[in-house]
């Protein structure tokens, strides 16, 4: 009997490839989401720190009340770039599992065809085998 080969197997290593760039692409875009998240906390962290340390006189506070309106439109705008992160991170979610699906049914049928090949093989096999006994027997 022929060894197993299966057909579509360049398309199963193409598919394949396909979810492993998607998955690269997700890692990329989860990582710049982070960084986002990461940089918002550190802004509300440094903020935090400014008012501890400003000191009681006018002149100090109304600066700590310009300072404050400078970090509320950054946080606006590191929030409006988080949403558009998270969103873009969802869609690249979709593509990833689209093309891991695509790569998983190939794995299923060539793995329905290596299962029927195997089961074809021990029936060949054992044929040969009864073969070569009653060969034997009758002389």
């Amino acid at each position: 009997m022929k060894k197993f080969a299966f057909r579509l197997e360049r398309v199963l290593a193409y598919r394949r490839a396909q979810a492993g760039a998607e998955k690269a692409k997700l890692s990329v875009i989860e990582a710049e989401f982070v960084a986002r998240c990461n940089a918002l906390e550190q802004l509300n962290a440094d903020f935090a720190q400014e008012v501890r340390d400003v000191l009681p006189s006018p002149p100090a506070r109304a600066e700590l009340g310009r300072y404050r309106m400078l970090v509320e439109t950054q946080r606006l705008t590191l929030a409006a770039r988080i949403a558009e992160k998270k969103a873009e991170v969802g869609r690249q979610r979709d593509r990833y599992v689209e093309a891991n699906q695509a790569a998983e049914v190939l794995e299923k049928v060539k793995s329905k065809q290596r299962k029927d090949w195997d089961q074809q093989l021990i029936k060949e096999l054992d044929s040969l085998a009864m073969d070569s006994y009653l060969s034997r027997w009758t002389q």
